[in-house]
């Protein structure tokens, strides 16, 4: 498995790469009013507006800075085949990322205790000793109940026309 690892608090985390669409530069999001704290607003992407969850704020109870090496990424879940779950697009904003490092473990499986957080795994990297990296379960994230708020009211299919009312009424 490749996992896109950034640097957060001194601790070393992942995302596996088949979550990820698109590694942008920071892109700074329209904040929304009355929002929890995780959430860092919308932003436009390929026509279409994605919520962005700030993950220093989840791991650290800060916002993300401004740095050179802050990305905003975006991430897709991936459906389970046995369930009937739809595939969600959605932004991180992470600091410090770092690059792409290799491990052996193939499965993000974890206990379900409700956090976003998967199994800490070595991984190779490009010096020579292996790291451990914390890898970051993007479908668990994207179960963030505020994020899910978020996304609901941004779903194309609940898309209003000029006159303000919905599609379906018209």
């Amino acid at each position: 498995m490749q996992l896109l690892t950034f640097t957060t608090g001194g601790q070393q985390y992942g995302i596996d790469t088949r979550n990820i669409v698109e590694v942008l530069p920071f892109i700074s999001a329209q904040e929304l009013p009355q929002q929890a704290e995780e959430i860092r607003g919308l932003i436009r992407y390929r026509g279409k507006l994605l919520p962005v969850i700030d993950l220093c704020q989840l791991i650290l109870g800060r916002p993300c800075q401004l740095r050179l090496g802050t990305r905003t990424i975006v991430v897709k879940t991936i459906p389970d085949e046995n369930e009937h779950t739809t595939l969600l697009l959605f932004a991180i904003t992470a600091e410090d990322v770092v690059g792409i490092s290799t491990t052996t473990f193939n499965s993000t499986a974890c206990d379900p205790s409700g956090s976003f957080f998967g199994p800490i795994v070595d991984a190779e990297s490009n010096g020579a000793d292996p790291i451990s990296i914390q890898i970051i379960v993007v479908e668990l994230l994207g179960e963030n109940k505020n994020l899910q708020t978020l996304m609901n009211y941004t779903r194309p299919d609940l898309s209003q026309n000029k006159a303000g009312e919905p599609d379906s009424i018209r």
